[in-house]
């Protein structure tokens, strides 16, 4: 009876939809009787047939049936084209007409002739969900697009489960990740689209001091002492070259913990700056946090004095260094 309720739901609109949507409507309801099976296997549950008509068809789908055999519940879909008789069909109309006469006897050659057509209407939708990357899509990222996608970046064979990297935000950007160098708006890009936060901005040649080894160090008379080549005064140097600040505007009072020591934000930014720079480049995450953000440190909150909270006047904005 559920069957014949189904059946007569779906065939009521079931001309209006195209093949794949029919084949993933048929797997939609084929995983209420198989809760556990995957889609390929619910998927080697749908027998193709052809429409027997030789009318003009007006659609891509003639009906859905849902039958079961010998405890087996399977999805007959009849097409109306792709058949090797029927409206569509490139053989000479007479076989057709053969196939409408068995019909009326044994059904022997509709049968026979089905079987053909099972095979080579079940390519069709393989064909159709190869170039659609949305449709193949799966959250473990198990897929075979994703698998090529994560090779371009040398991360096929990374344990998913204990990876740094949010994998799956990766992919869309295996373009600009793929590139050698990349400049600041790229890195920008990277982080908005990474982070789900809008209003980053990458400064450049933030100055950065450097301590000079012992033995580059100048010692008068004896070594680095050549004018414009190795001579150094003093025991450090101040550089802009190597050092950029990544700057999160308008962060919520709710987020600033994420970005401290004690969230993953942080880290993430970390891992993903690690991963996007092929130069070693000193990196600094700077908070910009507005004066209504700001929270009073309270005795007894899930506060954390030097993280989320202020003691004295909130009256202007901040910004913080994290790390």
């Amino acid at each position: 009876m559920q069957l014949e309720i189904i059946n007569r739901e779906l065939n009521e609109s079931i001309k209006k939809v195209m093949l794949p949507q029919a084949i993933r409507i048929s797997c939609i309801y084929l995983k209420k009787f198989y809760p556990n099976s995957t889609f390929e296997a619910l998927y080697e549950k749908i027998v193709f047939k052809s429409n027997t008509s030789l009318s003009f068809q007006k659609s891509e789908i003639d009906r859905i049936r849902f039958i079961e055999e010998e405890g087996v519940v399977k999805a007959e879909l009849t097409l109306n084209f792709l058949g090797i008789f029927g409206s569509s069909s490139p053989l000479p109309s007479h076989y057709s007409e053969m196939v409408l006469d068995s019909l009326d006897e044994d059904m022997v050659l509709y049968d026979f002739l089905n079987l053909f057509n099972h095979h080579l209407q079940k390519f069709i939708y393989p064909i159709w969900e190869k170039h659609r990357y949305y449709i193949q899509y799966k959250k473990d990222l198990s897929d075979r697009f994703s698998k090529y996608a994560l090779s371009f970046l040398g991360l096929h064979n990374q344990n998913k489960e204990h990876s740094k990297l949010k994998l799956q935000k990766l992919i869309s950007a295996i373009g600009i990740l793929s590139m050698k160098h990349k400049s600041s708006g790229t890195i920008k890009s990277i982080l908005k689209h990474y982070l789900s936060h809008n209003e980053i901005e990458v400064i450049q040649c933030i100055p950065a001091k450097y301590k000079i080894p012992s033995w580059q160090q100048s010692s008068l008379g004896s070594n680095n002492i050549t004018l414009g080549s190795d001579f150094l005064i003093g025991e450090s140097i101040i550089s802009k070259n190597s050092k950029f600040r990544v700057l999160l505007k308008n962060i919520k009072s709710h987020e600033i913990i994420d970005y401290s020591i004690l969230g993953k934000k942080l880290e993430e930014i970390k891992s993903i700056l690690t991963f996007s720079l092929n130069e070693q480049f000193e990196h600094e995450v700077c908070l910009d946090i507005k004066k209504e953000e700001k929270v009073s440190f309270i005795l007894g909150e899930k506060n954390y004095l030097g993280i989320n909270c202020w003691i004295g006047d909130l009256r202007d904005d901040e910004q913080i260094i994290m790390a």
